[in-house]
């Protein structure tokens, strides 16, 4: 289930709300089946080897069989969860490299809903009554790697001063009595950012100078419309030297001799090197222009659990 991008004064009423936090991190799946733990992105990517600590503490939830849903996050020396901490995790498939980088930068589980538990399906419950099953299952869980953070119930504005003094991107509402709709963007949960970002669809790169001479200097961005992937901006900065090596050895083997936009030109497209439109990655940014570009685009960083058909202007 996806949340609609909303504003704080689109509730009304706060008291058919309850308010989660919006985690800085990657969206995930959780299918347990007598101890077996397995771990889906939303495009259907098997992410259970690559987080090793989080599936021994799952296999411990005192259950036969459950689907839950999360996000898996990577805390940084203070306790908040660091999108940049998370990014070096994302890709990995070594065992060697997984487990350094598990003991390096271990991360948590942030579970908000629940789906089905000991064969009953719960999708179809209100919002409050998963909510309670959900806590009363990690409740009598001893680890910390996997949680169920505590909703603010009919209080927007306690929610958004303890995500802003968390250092968080924003609240997630979600309305009391709703149902669980698998796989759609309703307005059952609306999410309220601090400040604005993006997911995009790369869509090419441009070449770099100086130091970036051997990475990249931008990547083109893009977002599918129903005539094709429409061309947004250009996004050169918020990128580590690592970052910048990483993205030019993913996007390389994309190439490809035309260009994926719809309609790209002038300096928009010199020394412009196409890719298949298949990666995501996610920007933040000042405002979006009258003509749909996105002003000041910031890396943010790669959003492998979203698939790229699913892009949408938030």
């Amino acid at each position: 289930m996806l949340a609609t991008l909303a504003t704080a004064n689109e509730i009304g009423d706060e008291r058919g709300w309850a308010f989660e936090m919006k985690w800085d991190g990657v969206r995930i799946l959780v299918y347990l089946e007598r101890g077996q733990v397995r771990l889906l992105s939303r495009t259907g990517r098997d992410e259970t080897q690559r987080y090793p600590e989080l599936v021994t503490e799952l296999a411990g939830l005192d259950c036969q069989r459950a689907v839950l849903d999360g996000e898996i996050v990577a805390p940084d020396a203070s306790g908040r969860p660091s999108f940049a901490l998370l990014q070096p995790r994302i890709n990995l498939s070594r065992p060697a490299d997984i487990a350094a980088a598990a003991r390096q930068t271990p991360t948590r589980l942030m579970l908000f809903d629940v789906l089905s538990l000991d064969g009953q399906p719960l999708v179809g419950e209100p919002y409050e009554n998963r909510r309670h099953a959900l806590e009363r299952l990690v409740a009598v869980h001893s680890g910390n790697g996997v949680q169920a953070p505590p909703a603010f119930d009919g209080d927007l504005a306690a929610a958004l001063e303890a995500s802003s003094a968390f250092g968080l991107e924003g609240v997630v509402a979600k309305r009391m009595g709703s149902p669980y709709q698998s796989g759609r963007r309703g307005r059952a949960w609306l999410k309220i950012k601090h400040r604005r970002s993006q997911a995009v669809v790369v869509g090419g790169w441009s070449s770099g100078q100086g130091h970036r001479a051997s990475t990249l200097g931008s990547l083109l961005l893009g977002i599918p419309s129903s005539d094709g992937l429409r061309f947004v901006g250009k996004a050169g900065s918020g990128f580590t030297d690592a970052a910048l090596v990483q993205a030019h050895r993913a996007l390389e083997p994309l190439a490809r001799s035309t260009t994926p936009f719809v309609e790209v030109t002038g300096r928009d497209a010199q020394n412009a090197h196409w890719v298949e439109p298949t990666l995501v990655g996610e920007v933040y940014y000042t405002e979006a222009t009258s003509a749909g570009r996105l002003r000041h685009p910031v890396w943010k960083g790669w959003r492998p659990d979203v698939p790229p058909t699913t892009v949408v202007w938030e």
